[in-house]
């Protein structure tokens, strides 16, 4: 009350505000917590979601994101009642990196002095995986512990397309950039199978350090334990993989706790920390999914077809988020978040070219989600630090093109298709026939200089020779664990990790907020460079699936994996 008088004297309204949050922590005090229970869903996005009223109705409030879930560790860390949290899992579809952030601020809640308990009807090799980073597994009876190990798969469309008399004619810089392989191939080529390879192992070799380091157990024993699986509950019990199987009603007795609360409830209950106020902040542009000519978008859902199904960012949106925060002096560092696997090279140019006027005004930060990889990259060349979780899809650095050649359809169809051309090259980017030679030559060449800029950009940012890029470049993909040994990340880690580092960088204190960047901005012109850029002025008309296959370059990649 004291410190409350003080601070009216000097500033009133605060003074205030500082009365009114220690009378509400006083009651909240009253309330009693031993833990709080979560349940998590499959799937929990990195960053917010916003979703306006006619979303929330047709598909239900956003799902938590896990900035928004170690913000609740963290409250729950500040309050000395709660002895921990009890975790009821699900079957995780996420990315790999998405679930090293979540396993992240499991441990850092742990090491705040809080037990986490998981609890799950099954796990399999996702969900084992996060349990492994808790104080204790315990398994709903009649479940079983179903880690059988990593299975990637592919389908090839070559044939399948061709019995409705329709064929994708495509050009990459190297067999490594496979991006169309599954509608170019009836199989899969040496070098996608030897990139698999090494993409499996790197990710298994993730999976089977984080649960020995987590249960305390030898490598040896956990391969042996996901060889030798799946388990059922007594099975799981007796061999220590679960250190119990119990119904979650009687989750209680086993924790010797009355005061068991959702978190919905235990929201209203825990004290909350009082927050230093802070004139400056670290900003957050968003580039999520597909990379194309014109404003970002997001489909009412998604469809899981590859490349035009998902969330799109648009150039036009993410320039002018760009050019605004340059105009915010009080965005004193920058943090890029990108989970994309990239698509249109003027697009990507386009936010290249306004993120190095940025960088070259103030810190700015790379943070690579679930996939950063092709165009994803190429967008991240212009800043300072690249941080990505060791799970993170990156790389990729070559060039592509492809259009679909339809002539075949038509005839199945037995309809007459008729071209009249002035122009040699009139039919280039025309789905009724192939690339003639001449127009093969000339679009390799395109892709060849595409190439030799991207890598430019990427020797100059991280400081390596042509040669050095090439040599783990032409569409070559990566783990971040196996990038940051081949020199293409700056440092492992989640989100948290750029945010501390962006503080670092402009000198902000702790407690200096992040603000995420969302609408599509006000149209505003380059601020910084001496003359605008041409990229960035396009007018840009075509939908994802047009972008992707009108034979114009892309920097694109399309490899999810999830475990």
């Amino acid at each position: 009350m004291v410190l409350g008088k003080a601070l009216a004297k000097l500033n009133p309204l605060r003074g205030i505000r500082w009365l009114v949050f220690t009378l509400r922590n006083r009651l909240r005090a009253r309330a009693k917590i031993d833990y709080v229970v979560m349940n998590l869903p499959a799937e929990m996005p990195t960053l917010p979601e916003s979703r306006g009223w006619v979303m929330s109705r047709a598909l239900g409030a956003a799902p938590i994101s896990l900035i928004e879930l170690n913000r609740i560790f963290e409250r729950i860390a500040d309050d000395p009642r709660p002895k921990g949290v009890i975790l009821i899992l699900h079957d995780f579809a996420m990315p790999l990196a998405n679930l090293q952030t979540l396993r992240a601020s499991i441990s850092r809640l742990r090491a705040r002095g809080k037990r986490v308990i998981c609890y799950a009807q099954s796990y399999s090799n996702a969900v084992y995986y996060i349990a492994s980073a808790a104080d204790e597994i315990v398994l709903q009876p009649m479940g079983g512990v179903d880690t059988v190990g990593l299975r990637s798969e592919a389908t090839f469309l070559k044939d399948a397309l061709d019995t409705i008399g329709v064929k994708l004619d495509s050009v990459a810089i190297s067999p490594f950039k496979g991006a169309y392989d599954q509608f170019t191939r009836d199989e899969m080529s040496p070098e996608g199978r030897a990139q698999l390879d090494w993409l499996l192992d790197s990710q298994f070799d993730m999976l089977v350090k984080g649960m020995a380091e987590g249960r305390k157990q030898p490598l040896e024993a956990i391969k042996a334990m996901i060889d030798g699986a799946p388990y059922r509950d007594s099975e799981a019990l007796a061999a220590g993989y679960v250190d119990a199987v119990e119904t979650e009603e009687a989750l209680h007795r086993r924790l010797a706790s009355k005061h068991i609360l959702t978190w919905q409830a235990a929201k209203n209950k825990l004290l909350k920390k009082w927050t230093k106020a802070s004139d400056k902040y670290v900003a957050l542009i968003n580039v999520s999914g597909l990379m194309m000519p014109g404003t970002s978008a997001k489909p009412p859902v998604d469809i899981p077809i590859p490349f035009i199904g998902g969330e799109r960012a648009g150039d036009i949106t993410v320039v002018q988020q760009v050019r605004q925060v340059m105009q915010d002096k009080q965005a004193a560092a920058v943090i890029l978040y990108v989970n994309s696997g990239g698509g249109a090279v003027i697009a990507g140019e386009a936010m290249r070219a306004a993120l190095a006027e940025l960088a070259a005004d103030r810190p700015l930060i790379t943070y690579m989600d679930g996939v950063a990889a092709s165009g994803g990259y190429y967008i991240a060349t212009p800043t300072q630090w690249i941080i990505a979780q060791p799970g993170t899809i990156t790389g990729s650095i070559g060039v592509l093109s492809a259009k679909p050649v339809t002539a075949g359809l038509f005839e199945k169809l037995r309809a007459n298709r008729v071209e009249i051309t002035r122009g040699a090259n009139a039919s280039m980017y025309s789905d009724h026939t192939p690339f003639t030679d001449e127009q093969r030559l000339r679009m390799r060449q395109s892709i060849e200089h595409i190439y030799k800029h991207f890598v430019g950009l990427v020797g100059t940012s991280r400081k390596m020779t042509d040669e050095a890029v090439d040599a783990v470049a032409a569409g070559r993909v990566w783990t971040g664990e196996q990038a940051k040994a081949n020199g293409l990340v700056d440092e492992l880690g989640d989100i948290h990790t750029a945010l501390a580092k962006a503080r670092k960088l402009a000198n902000l204190p702790d407690h200096a907020p992040l603000v995420i960047i969302s609408g599509k901005g006000k149209p505003l012109l380059p601020q910084l460079a001496e003359k605008v850029n041409p990229a960035a002025s396009l007018h840009y008309m075509h939908d994802n699936l047009n972008m992707i296959a009108d034979g114009s370059p892309q920097i694109l990649i399309d490899m999810t994996f999830k475990p």
